[in-house]
Order: structure tokens, then sequence, then C-alpha cells
């Protein structure tokens, strides 16, 4: 009974195992079910009186009586009697009955009870062995219910575990690996079955990154056991392939209900990608906080050299030159300061002076580094506000073409403008012309001004 998996086929061959030596003829198992009781197997009934008593209330008939005290019961002289809850088992033939119920702890399983036709009632051994009986059979069912939940909740607790998004790992109490979810598996590149019964600082926390050994005695993860206190903190660990990967843990003592530590749960998450956005933030910062510094220099610059007849036309210039300036900075924003395409930039500036039309632009897609953005953006914009007093953008009929080539990490940019008044070399070089040539060599690079009397000619080398 004790190994039976299955106890309703166990209980009818107990039944044809002792029916012989204890002259009994019937026996019927109930189970609890809900508010009542179901029949879960008998032998010695008819299919129409197994039909008939399939369901029994509790406090109903001699079982449900039995289930509803919790006390066996030893019904004699069962035809001779009128008493209506023997009624089943009077109709059924028996002359007398024994009905135990199936109690473990506090737990009614159900009952189970033995009868006899034309046969004197059961001695006191009789009863008493009936009623080990059924205790042994009540032992076995409450072990595969038990065993039933603990599968249920087994499954369960996988599910959880196997679909967790972070990595699991169990040790026991020789810190020898003892479980891994699917997610550890994918962490690590291990399979569990590799990992079972070894240290997990032997299989992915043995070696630095710079390759040199790592003692266990200065693993944090490993000290959660014997500290017997929590570890949580960052580390690297070894791919199955070789590589390193920044981790983030918890790892936690497990313990027994007398307060013994026992093993240790350990939680990790891979933060390669979180390592990788704080050190792009890093780098970000610094690089706005660099842009930022240099655009207020330039503005410094442009407040301090900045000179013009009138008050109207200084603001005019300023202005001018600082939405230059900001226009680079917005192009550089919306590229995540990764750069910007020169045509880009060319025309946020020629758009802001030129009428539709007015210019041209010709040559391969070049995309600048961060660097170059903002003074080819405060450049092309000193040209077109010149152009847009003296020269090609100054009439209706005038223009201007810009045309570049990229070789070799060099990039030429040639400004043409034509149609405007003719053109004559000024006698001296104001604040805008000195921008110009401060802007081409803080590029690392050179600027060339041909003042044809067609139109003024300017060349922009880089690299």
């Amino acid at each position: 009974m004790l190994a039976a998996e299955d106890p309703r086929t166990a209980v009818t061959a107990l039944f044809d195992l002792i029916a012989g030596d204890l002259r009994l003829d019937v026996y019927f198992n109930y189970l609890l079910q809900d508010d009542g009781l179901v029949l879960a197997s008998s032998r010695g009934l008819s299919e129409e009186m197994a039909a008939q008593g399939a369901c029994l209330q509790l406090g109903s008939a001699v079982c449900g009586m039995v289930a509803a005290s919790r006390a066996p019961h030893h019904a004699r002289d069962v035809q001779a009697s009128d008493d209506p809850q023997l009624a089943f088992i009077r109709q059924a033939g028996l002359d007398c009955y024994a009905c135990t119920p199936m109690v473990v702890g506090d737990r009614l399983l159900g009952t189970l009870g033995f009868g006899r036709r034309w046969a004197p009632c059961f001695s006191n051994e009789e009863l008493q062995f009936l009623r080990t009986v059924t205790h042994y059979v009540a032992m076995a069912y409450e072990r595969l219910r038990t065993e039933a939940a603990l599968r249920e909740s087994e499954r369960r607790l996988n599910a959880v575990l196997d679909n967790a998004s972070v990595a699991i790992i169990l040790m026991d109490e020789r810190q020898h690996c003892a479980y891994m979810n699917a997610a550890a598996e994918r962490l690590t590149g291990y399979s569990f079955a590799e990992t079972r019964g070894r240290p997990l600082h032997d299989v992915v926390h043995h070696t630095r990154p710079d390759g040199s050994p790592f003692p266990i005695e200065e693993c944090a993860i490993d000290r959660a056991f014997p500290e017997n206190n929590n570890q949580q903190g960052e580390e690297v660990f070894v791919h199955k392939d070789g590589s390193f990967y920044p981790v983030a843990f918890t790892a936690s003592p497990i313990r027994d209900d007398a307060s013994r530590t026992v093993g240790t749960i350990i939680e990790v998450r891979d933060i390669s990608q979180q390592k990788r956005t704080e050190e792009a933030r890093e780098l970000l910062m610094r690089e706005v906080d660099h842009r930022a510094r240099n655009a207020l220099a330039v503005v410094q610059s442009v407040l301090q050299l900045t000179s013009s007849e009138d008050v109207g036309a200084y603001k005019e210039t300023v202005l001018g030159r600082v939405s230059a300036l900001a226009r680079a900075q917005g192009s550089l924003a919306a590229q995540g300061w990764e750069g910007g395409s020169l045509r880009d930039v060319l025309v946020d500036e020629l758009e802001t002076l030129a009428r539709s039309g007015q210019y041209e632009l010709s040559g391969p897609d070049v995309t600048l580094a961060p660097g170059q953005v903002q003074p080819i953006g405060m450049l092309v914009h000193e040209l077109a506000t010149n152009a847009a007093k003296y020269g090609g953008l100054s009439t209706a009929a005038g223009k201007v073409s810009v045309s570049w080539e990229a070789q070799d990490g060099r990039l030429t940019l040639v400004w043409r403008e034509s149609g405007g008044p003719p053109v004559v070399e000024p006698t001296r070089r104001g604040f805008g012309s000195r921008l110009i040539a401060n802007l081409a060599r803080q590029l690392g690079g050179e600027v060339e001004k041909q003042w044809r009397p067609e139109g003024v000619v300017a060349t922009l080398r880089l690299g």
C-alpha cells in the first residue's frame, strides 16, 4: 500500500488478498470531494447498487455518518434493523459492516468499509486489523496527493524560473552548482549538465579580464555562504567562449529550519548594455561640455570683435553669427552629436540669406565629424552674409554655386559667386575675413579667396 501508484487498484488487490481469511463479501471506498463523498472503488456490489451509492452527503448512510463524525462504526444485525442509516447496506444484503474514516493528521480523505453476508459480526481483533488497513490506505492516498502537489509546485516553479529574465543559480552546502535556470544557461553559455556539481567560481569566475587567476577567497559571490550574509555588487564573468562580460549579482544564503546555512541562491544580470550606455552618456556629457565651451568662446569673440557704425547694424551682425552657431548646434544635436551632413549644413545657412533658386549645390554625400559641423556652418554663414551684402546674393540675377569633392580623407569645397556687382578686392580685412581664416585653421585646413570681377571664389581645403 505504501508504494502503490494507484490506491484504488491497490485497495481492490488488498481486498482480494484478505477477503478469504476475513470472510469479506463487500468493500466500499469513498473519497471526500467538495462537500460530499464519491465512490472511488468497490467490490461485491451489483452495477445497480454501485450506481445507487455513487455519491453520499456527509452524515447520510453509514459511510456519510462516519465521515462526518470521523469515528469508526460497526453495524451489526443489519437485516433485522429498521435504521434508515443502514438502508443502503441492507439493500446490498449485508449482515454486518465495519466502516473507518481515512484521516491523515487533521485531513479527512474519505472512508473505507468492509461487509459480510450470512456471517457473524466482526471480532475486536478483526475490527482493529481493518482499521489498520484503512490507516495505510489513507497514507497511500495522502502520499500520492502530496507527490502530485509537489510535482505541480515544481512544474510551476520551473515554469517561473525558466521564463525569468534574470539568471538564477543555486549552490548546495558544498558550494557546488545544484540548479541553473534557462536564463543562466544563456548568460554563461554552459548547460546545467556541464555545471552540475562544480563550484560556480571555477566555471565562470576563475579569471580576471587581464588573464590573471581570480582567487576564490577574493570572490564576493562565494563569501555569501561562509559569512552567512547577503552579498551584492558587480563582477566580470567569463563566458564559455572565453569572452568577458560585466554582471550585477546578488548572493543570498539559504537556511534550513534551524537557521543553518545549507546553500546559496545567486541572481545574476548581464549589464553589458548598461555599461555601454553609461560610457556613451559620459562621453556625450564631455562632448556637450566641450562643444558648449567652444560655442561660448565663439560667442564671446563675436561680441568682442564685431564692429559696426550703429547699434542696429551691430545687433543684426551679432544675431546672424550667433544664429549660425545655434543652427550648427541644432544640427549636431539632431544627429546625437555624432556629426552631420555637409549638404544639410550648407542648406541651413544658405536658406536663411538666399532667395529660392539663388544657389546650387553639387557634390557627393559627405558626413562631417562632430568637430567640423560648427566651424563649417559659421564659415559658410560669413561667406553667405558677404554675398548677400556685396556679392552674388545681393541682386535678383545673382547666384552662388557650391561644389565639393572628397578623396583620400581630404575635402575640398569651392564657393563661387556670379551675377552680382563687379568685385573689387577690399583694401583691409574685416572681422568676417579674419573669422573665416580662423575657422579654416580650426578645421586644420586653409581657405583661399579670389576677388574675380565676375564674383568671389573661395576654396576651402581640409585634411
